[in-house]
């Protein structure tokens, strides 16, 4: 009888110790499968910090750069400005006598464009990896896409209806007032000058046209080339509305790139802020 009791209790006892022993094992290995998913979680949340503190950098460097060029572009079309007026100013003056090479100088760069390069590597990539979800901060991803949105229907636009408008109503316009050869020389710079003009890359680069102008080539006008232009500019049926439409080009492509400069600068700041929160 004794036998009897003890068998169930014992087989009750193993299969209870069994059990225990079993489910210390899950346990275990319920915790170990835990513990590897965190690790491999945080490794994840790690590296994609990491790629995201990358892309801002970038991004930053970008942004940086469009600055940079969008200063440029804004203080060419200041200076064309300048220029189309003062060539207003002597069609409109039968007294006048300017100097033939800055009445050349200023009748080629009167209608030139100087639109600004957007760097868009870091958010095309941004875009197409689909690593836009790393940039946390929403507030940020709101004035990158603002911002982006501003370029393509504004600045990209913009330079369009100049390569359409001004520009071809330019290049029709001086063929007929500039002489072939003195229009030739007006373009002339040295390269490796006009690289550094034309990159807005630096605080010590030539800002204007008159700093280019004093280490260009001679244009070697004449007063009788001086004379034969402004004759050629009054008696041109529509190179006075060309002027006036460059100087409203000029004005308003200022005031265009004025504001996206302010964009512009808005998105670095919070992108160097956003780097000291999260580096």
């Amino acid at each position: 009888m004794t036998g009897n009791s003890a068998g169930p209790n014992g087989f009750v006892g193993r299969f209870l110790g069994s059990w225990r022993l079993a489910l210390g094992e899950f346990a275990i290995v319920t915790l170990g499968v835990l513990l590897a998913l965190w690790a491999d979680q945080a490794m994840q949340a790690r590296q994609e910090s990491a790629r995201a503190v990358s892309y801002l950098e970038r991004l930053q460097e970008d942004v940086r750069a469009d600055i940079r060029s969008l200063r440029f572009s804004r203080d060419q079309a200041r200076n064309r400005l300048a220029i189309t007026r003062q060539l207003d100013a002597w069609l409109n003056d039968p007294d006048a006598a300017p100097d033939p090479d800055s009445l050349v100088m200023n009748v080629h760069f009167a209608g030139v464009l100087f639109p600004p390069t957007i760097s868009r590597f870091t958010i095309e990539e941004l875009k197409s990896t689909g690593d836009l979800r790393l940039l946390r901060n929403e507030r940020l991803k709101r004035q990158v896409a603002d911002y982006y949105n501003q370029i393509g229907l504004q600045i990209d636009q913009w330079s369009a209806w100049g390569d359409v408008g001004i520009t071809e109503t330019y290049f029709r316009e001086v063929a007929f007032v500039l002489e072939p050869e003195p229009r030739l020389r007006a373009g002339m710079f040295d390269p490796a000058l006009m690289r550094r003009f034309l990159s807005a890359s630096g605080g010590n680069e030539p800002a204007s046209y008159t700093e280019v102008q004093g280490d260009a080539p001679e244009i070697g006008a004449t007063r009788a080339d001086a004379d034969l232009i402004l004759s050629r500019m009054r008696t041109r049926p529509d190179f006075e509305g060309y002027l006036r439409d460059s100087m409203y080009w000029a004005q308003l492509s200022a005031l265009l790139l004025e504001g996206v400069i302010l964009s512009a600068e808005e998105l670095e700041k919070t992108i160097a802020e956003e780097l000291e929160r999260i580096r």
